[in-house]
């Protein structure tokens, strides 16, 4: 979820500036979106104890842009792997494949 926070610096002080959601995904492009509910997804599949409302509504969010730009057109996925998920958002450690 990267750009949600903009840090701005100077040569004394650093500037955190926030944004909305609705104002974040406008400025994303479509590979980032794209991205980021492939991920999402992979998440909900792989590692869902990692979803929490916050994240939830991120997601919302990606396909509420997607819509605005493109109505009811399907979002392409990318394929992530289970070991791509865990090795992300699994603090533990790596699992064995499902064979």
């Amino acid at each position: 979820m990267p750009g949600l926070v903009k840090i701005l610096s100077g040569e004394e002080e650093a500037i955190i500036s926030l944004q909305p959601l609705g104002t974040h995904m406008k400025s994303m492009d479509d590979i980032e979106i794209i991205h980021d509910v492939s991920e999402h997804e992979a998440r909900r599949l792989y590692c869902r104890w990692t979803i929490n409302a916050a994240t939830v509504a991120y997601y919302d969010h990606l396909i509420k842009e997607w819509e605005d730009r493109y109505g009811s057109r399907h979002i392409p996925r990318k394929a992530l792997s289970r070991q791509e998920i865990v090795d992300k958002f699994w603090i533990i450690g790596p699992i064995e494949e499902d064979k």
